[in-house]
């Protein structure tokens, strides 16, 4: 079994909806953000947590979050503490999965 690290990943989301199936997401997603939309596609990214890039992507198509996921943008391991800056606030159901208590 390998380390798991958090992985900051980002991918184009078609169609009209770009919110997960499942409210929140399945773990091991710690949370997700709209950063940008086109016509065709929301831009979305995501912390994972995963033992590689290929387990995270897989997370992001799991049944209960984005099935239908369009074009990947990247995939970046950022440690296994990594909690994103202020650009994507943490709602409620985040924090504890990031293990923040404010």
């Amino acid at each position: 079994m390998g380390t798991v690290a958090r992985y900051w990943i980002s991918w184009y989301q078609p169609g009209d909806d770009h919110r997960p199936i499942g409210y929140p997401p399945p773990l091991p997603i710690l949370g997700w953000w709209k950063s940008g939309e086109t016509d065709e596609a929301a831009t979305l990214c995501a912390c994972v947590e995963a033992e590689s890039a290929e387990d995270a992507w897989r997370a992001i198509q799991d049944p209960q979050a984005w099935p239908d996921r369009g074009e990947e943008r990247f995939c970046v391991v950022r440690g296994t503490d990594y909690v994103p800056g202020d650009r994507f606030p943490l709602s409620d159901w985040m924090k504890p999965r990031f293990g923040v208590t404010q």
